[in-house]
């Protein structure tokens, strides 16, 4: 399985950061990807928020959203302690790598500082 990060430089939304897609390369799901999970810039200025696939439900309430990434032990309730842990690691270990990603130099900015560079090194042309 490999994490595969979608970069959204500039495109909307803004908050968008990036989308995560989960590449399997081995087994059953070889050749595919999931798709759906998302790293957003948080509103309050801490750590990204990192979203997974979740669906809709009407309550009395309002409207409810239950995430579609849960456990896979048999017989835990998406509302078990140790349920919910797994997927906190696995939101922890998508924003930890995001941020790695987010702190590398972007490529084509030091395509344009080389160039600029090279700009600076040229002779001005006499008329």
């Amino acid at each position: 399985m490999r994490v595969h990060y979608v970069l959204n430089h500039g495109g909307t939304p803004e908050s968008r950061l990036a989308d995560v897609e989960i590449h399997f390369e081995e087994g059953l799901l070889s050749g595919l990807k999931l798709v759906g999970c998302s790293v957003w810039r948080s509103r309050k200025g801490e750590e990204p928020t990192v979203l997974v696939p979740s669906r809709s439900y009407a309550t009395a309430g309002g409207v409810r959203y239950y995430e579609l990434l849960r456990a896979s032990e048999e017989g835990k309730s998406p509302e078990d302690a140790s349920a919910k842990q797994v997927v906190r690691n696995f939101k922890q270990y998508i924003r930890e790598e995001y941020m790695k990603i987010a702190a590398l130099p972007d490529r084509k900015d030091k395509g344009r500082e080389k160039e600029k560079e090279r700009e600076k090194e040229k002779p001005a042309a006499s008329c």
